[in-house]
């Protein structure tokens, strides 16, 4: 059983990180044949799509693989009701997508949007006997139909883009793919899926909390970008939503399944305060020594990381990604804090925290932009609020458990300052020789890392009181 479950979570972690590689891969390429205006349009299809998505979401995945025992009835009826649901937010979107449109003043989409609803239903189709192998534990079959799904869509998306150098690419590609994994699933699953709705109110009375929260959080996770689409244009919306995720590839990509297996042992500890505040407080010491080099590093080059990944036409990206690395920033220690907080089951906390969030999110941005139309200013104003927020949910955590906010401030300006040493070398260095912006990157990025390692493994066991070696056999 040991055997199956950690070659489950390899298969797991697998798919996802080919699926981020991939995707890393087509948007580097399609900012160079796409315009900032495509990605504008890009950014308004996928917040409504994902949005009346969420609305759909009867929370079925975690409903079965929760279950003791399931039975065809419990499968039918999960998928019936995902079918149902995702049929009318289908049929809602299509009739809603001319008013969508003109709040965001893009009457040019509402076609694009009502094709690209199609997509719900065909991942509503998908058979539910992928939910048995999930169960099951049995990830490989789902990790290379994902696989040929993402290599497919991949393919469509370059293709489409390189001949009409338009946003439909995207969407072309999603409908692709959705109809390529649902077909896929009927051949690695024999399982075959009637209508029935038998369970519906056992399901819904699990899912309606699922629902309120993915809700939520969407919304909390969206409004800074749904504000811009509707006070800026084209250009700048596009320039801020590719510089947003360029910002947070590092977090998504690289910090979030590194600290993964950090906070599986929080669990393990939710009876014993004390010892879990020293977990917690150890955990947030070891993610700021990752965390504040990437921020420093993004906030120092940032014109010279967006022009060798995307390009000369993201000037704006470039500018606005030295503060956006401020948002990858806190996305880490709030990543550790709300797995704190539900390993002590405080989960009705985290939901009135993100209701909370979301209000004060909305009411100071749209207060601030109706006086005022600049970007760098509204940026630098959802900053400030998301680190505020992240300091009042530690304080939180802090009246459960008791944190070590002194030794987390300390490693704080200690790893702050190595990075400063570190950056102020690579400039020297990088001024010393005349060499092209890749070339740049690559020797400021390599220096910046090698002074930054020296100097880290030096102080790091000394802060936490402890030996490098035993840091390295804790975390394995």
């Amino acid at each position: 059983m040991k055997h199956k479950l950690i070659t489950s979570a390899a298969f797991s972690s697998g798919a996802k990180f080919l699926s981020r590689i991939i995707g890393l891969i087509s948007t580097l390429i399609l900012a160079r044949i796409l315009t900032p205006t495509d990605f504008a349009m890009i950014a308004i299809i996928a917040i409504v799509i994902h949005l009346f998505d969420i609305l759909s979401h009867t929370g079925a995945e975690q409903y079965i693989v929760q279950k003791s025992n399931v039975y065809d009835e419990d499968l039918n009826t999960a998928w019936t009701l995902d079918l149902l649901l995702k049929v009318l937010v289908c049929f809602s979107l299509i009739i809603l997508a001319p008013f969508i449109t003109t709040f965001f003043d893009k009457p040019e989409l509402t076609i694009v949007i009502q094709v690209a609803s199609t997509t719900l239903i065909f991942n509503a189709l998908r058979t539910p006997g992928l939910l048995l192998l999930k169960r099951g534990l049995e990830y490989k079959k789902i990790f290379y139909l994902s696989l040929v799904q993402r290599v497919i869509s991949f393919i469509i998306v370059i293709f489409v883009a390189f001949y009409w150098r338009n946003y439909w690419a995207f969407v072309v590609a999603d409908i692709v793919g959705a109809i390529v994994f649902t077909i896929g699933s009927y051949r690695i699953h024999s399982y075959r899926p009637s209508f029935s709705l038998i369970k519906v109110s056992e399901q819904w009375l699990f899912s309606k909390w699922l629902l309120g929260k993915y809700i939520v959080g969407y919304l909390g996770s969206q409004v800074d970008t749904v504000l811009v689409a509707k006070f800026f244009g084209n250009i700048q919306l596009g320039n801020y939503h590719m510089a947003r995720d360029v910002a947070m590839l590092p977090g998504h990509n690289i910090i979030g399944p590194a600290i993964e297996p950090l906070l599986a042992d929080f669990k393990d500890h939710k009876n014993t305060p004390n010892k879990l505040g020293r977990r917690v407080s150890k955990v947030l010491c070891l993610v700021a020594f990752i965390v504040v080099p990437i921020t420093s590093f993004m906030f120092f080059y940032p014109r010279l990381i967006i022009d060798v990944l995307l390009g000369k036409q993201w000037v704006i990206a470039g500018e606005l990604l030295g503060v956006m690395s401020l948002l990858f920033f806190y996305y880490c220690f709030l990543l550790v804090i709300e797995s704190a907080l539900t390993a002590l089951g405080r989960v009705r906390v985290l939901f009135y925290f993100d209701i909370f969030s979301l209000i004060l999110v909305v009411i100071t941005l749209l207060t601030y932009l109706q006086m005022f139309n600049d970007l760098n200013q509204t940026v630098w104003l959802r900053v400030l609020i998301g680190l505020t927020l992240t300091l009042l949910i530690a304080m939180i955590l802090h009246s459960f458990v008791p944190l070590k906010f002194i030794q987390v401030g300390i490693t704080l300006v200690v790893s702050g300052g190595i990075s400063g040493i570190s950056l102020a070398l690579s400039h020297w260095v990088t001024m010393q020789i005349e060499i092209g912006q890749v070339m740049m990157l690559l020797v400021s990025g390599s220096i910046f890392c090698a002074t930054y390692t020296v100097v880290t493994v030096i102080f790091l066991p000394r802060l936490m009181g402890t030996t490098l070696g035993s840091l390295i056999e804790e975390y394995r």
